[in-house]
């Protein structure tokens, strides 16, 4: 009895193996924006960590509101390339921010992570 029930714990880690690698992949790269809602004319810090792996080849970062868009593109070095990538917005203007960050590889989008932003000022009331 004893061997059939380490048999079919056995078996189970094995079929769940496979669901572990999923979450993993969906770890890959993990967004920060601070702060969360602000008052313009606002500093925002918004962080990309990446996971180090020999497939990354670059990272897009996109703050896009009805009044203002920003964007940053950095290629990335593989395993060497930082953990943290980092765009500051100085001065941003009030508004709802869709904040976008995408990791590429060679063959094209690799993981991509979204996070909304407030600031309260001019333009703040207007949502596109």
């Amino acid at each position: 009895m004893k061997l059939l029930v380490l048999f079919s714990l056995v078996v189970a880690g094995i079929v769940a193996a496979p669901g572990h690698a999923q979450v993993r992949a969906a770890e890959r790269l993990k967004l920060q924006v601070t702060p969360a809602v602000a008052i313009a004319p606002a500093w925002v810090r918004i962080r990309a960590l990446v996971e180090h792996d020999a497939e990354n080849r670059a990272i897009e970062i996109v703050a896009d509101s009805a009044h203002f868009y920003r964007r940053s593109v950095v290629q990335l070095d593989g395993e060497a390339a930082p953990k943290v990538n980092e765009l500051l917005i100085k001065d941003a203007p009030g508004g709802f921010y869709d904040i976008t960050v995408t990791l590429f590889d060679a063959r094209g989008s690799r993981a991509v992570a979204h996070q909304s932003l407030q600031i309260v000022g001019a333009g703040a009331d207007e949502r596109h």
